[in-house]
């Protein structure tokens, strides 16, 4: 049944809809699980137990139950093991106690007083590549929202055993990408290569024991690999470069030659780009490549003075001036102290290679290139790169969409959106970057610069390097222009909150358009109400989803 569709019904209302792997559960006094392809069905009455009416509920609500369609039925506390025993006294609608197959990774305390837990499924103890459940309980102690992937039909074991150590995937995962671990270099990148054991999914809905192998380096250019290697074989299963980037894209003088106010620190007799005025203590440091692609990140920009204005000091004001910017925003509108929320230094690296075309997230810090003259300037000059970079590192760390498919345009689309929250001048993209046109994309206007602005025109492209791993760069246009469709009908203090929410509470790895679009109107009812929550909703229904 794992690749059956499923539809959840409530007094007769379909509000749940979804594949293999994905569920959300509503318990009210009674629910109904109609399965799509086989039509049976399961009723559970709870005796006494009121649910109120819910005249809000929409069938395209995908993945979120409102609170009023669940159980009241409070917790004895908040914590792992009261929901444990609440999935566990829920066993019939999950097939058994799910509490045995979900271990917690995280939870949080929102500012509505929410409490979120983030699990991972497990398959004998061992954690499912790319799957996470989060429960989601009031400031009642209930619980009013389930969603993520959980496979009710996967096996308790892995199809197969254990044979190789994480060094033999090391090396199966080097021979993959066609290196060798003596030809790359990580300079001092904080993250180290590493394989992990984890279950992977297979088309048939069984589970492999296999390696997620992390490969970082910096040279002979920026990588950033997570290849599966099967741990009984040492078979490829997948690879990817996931650097993700901007696109193929005291005082100091900008690189346009304005006059900036910087945060800076004197050590040992000079003044250094290491900002260590933010109130939570943490850093903000910049560094010079010096056109080199090793040593990351590079030599600490320093100057005999308080003032940073030699040509060659330019890019690294910028990208010092701009971090700390948007260091702020987050810090600010969302309490978020840096990119992991635990106040993690936020490394930017100038001047990386000769004329690279690129700005980019590296899993641990920022890389900016010089830009070729030609269709680039130096890339630390825009706002909103810096700000789309640096979303990439909070993605990373919240909902850590797959940077493929629907989850990676997902990927660029959120960072695009914050990229404009910092920059809200213009609905462009990198305008302040771009030579040979206008700018990278538009969130008003994706057809511009070549991308859909509806569902009805995504484009089905290969998951590769060639295809964009399905089009990541192109099909963000779509989410893009529900954000535009969204930004101008509530303004942006509300979207921004709305944004974030559904970034760090309610996405996880797999989210497609349709969840993404479920968990905004979730959002944006959990903050404002149903009238904005309506508006979101209509934002994407008018680009086709």
């Amino acid at each position: 049944m794992q690749n059956e569709r499923m539809l959840v019904y409530y007094n007769n209302i379909s509000f749940h809809y979804f594949q293999k792997g994905g569920f959300i559960v509503g318990l009210g006094k009674k629910l109904s699980v109609a399965v799509a392809a086989s039509f049976m069905s399961l009723t559970i009455s709870l005796p006494g137990v009121q649910a109120a009416e819910n005249p809000q509920l929409k069938e395209n609500l995908t993945n979120f139950v409102p609170k009023h369609s669940l159980v009241q039925s409070e917790l004895p506390s908040v914590s792992d093991k009261a929901i444990k025993q609440y999935l566990k006294q829920n066993g019939k609608v999950f097939k058994g106690n799910p509490s045995e197959r979900l271990k917690l990774i995280d939870h949080t305390t929102d500012d509505l007083g929410y409490k979120h837990f983030r699990y991972v499924p497990v398959v004998n103890g061992v954690p499912v590549k790319d799957s996470q459940v989060i429960i989601h309980v009031d400031k009642s102690n209930n619980v009013y929202a389930i969603n993520g992937e959980l496979n009710n039909d996967a096996s308790a074991k892995t199809a197969n055993s254990k044979k190789l150590s994480a060094n033999q995937a090391l090396d199966h995962a080097f021979k993959a990408i066609g290196k060798s671990p003596e030809a790359v270099s990580n300079g001092n990148v904080a993250n180290k290569n590493k394989a992990e054991l984890k279950a992977a999914a297979t088309k048939d809905g069984k589970y492999r024991l296999a390696y997620d192998v992390t490969i970082r380096y910096i040279e002979p250019e920026p990588a950033n690999w997570e290849v599966t290697v099967d741990a009984e074989t040492g078979k490829v299963l997948k690879k990817q470069n996931k650097v993700e980037h901007a696109a193929a894209t005291g005082t100091g003088t900008t690189l346009k030659g304005k006059t900036v106010s910087l945060n800076i620190s004197s050590e040992s007799g000079k003044y250094v780009m290491r900002d260590l005025s933010k109130p939570t203590g943490t850093q903000i440091i910049t560094y010079d490549l010096q056109n080199r692609q090793y040593n990351l990140p590079g030599t600490l920009v320093s100057s005999t003075t308080n003032q940073f204005t030699t040509s060659s000091q330019r890019a690294a004001v910028d990208a010092h001036y701009n971090l700390g910017k948007v260091y702020d925003y987050f810090y600010q509108t969302f309490k978020r102290n840096s990119y992991d929320n635990k106040g993690g230094k936020i490394v930017s690296s100038v001047h990386y290679g000769s004329k690279y075309n690129n700005a980019a997230w590296i899993g641990d810090q920022m890389i900016y290139g010089d830009g070729d003259g030609s269709f680039f300037s130096p890339l630390s000059g825009s706002m909103d790169v810096t700000a789309h970079e640096m979303t990439h590192g909070v993605t990373q760390e919240t909902a850590n969409l797959n940077y493929e498919n629907q989850p990676g345009a997902l990927n660029e689309s959120f960072s695009d959106v914050f990229g404009y929250f910092n920059d809200t001048e213009d609905w462009d993209i990198g305008e302040d970057i771009t030579v040979s046109q206008p700018a990278l994309r538009s969130l008003s206007n994706p057809t511009k610069y070549g991308q859909p602005d509806h569902y009805k025109n995504y484009r089905n492209l290969p998951n590769t390097d060639a295809g964009d791993y399905g089009g990541v760069h192109t099909n963000s246009g779509i989410p893009n222009k529900a954000a535009y469709n969204t930004i101008t009908k509530i303004g942006v203090k509300k979207a921004e909150q709305i944004y974030y929410r559904a970034l760090t509470v309610y996405l996880t790895p797999s989210s497609s358009f349709k969840d993404a679009k479920a968990a905004l109107i979730q959002s944006a009812r959990d903050l404002y109400g149903s009238q904005d929550a309506a508006s979101v909703e209509a934002a994407w229904n008018a680009v086709g989803l």
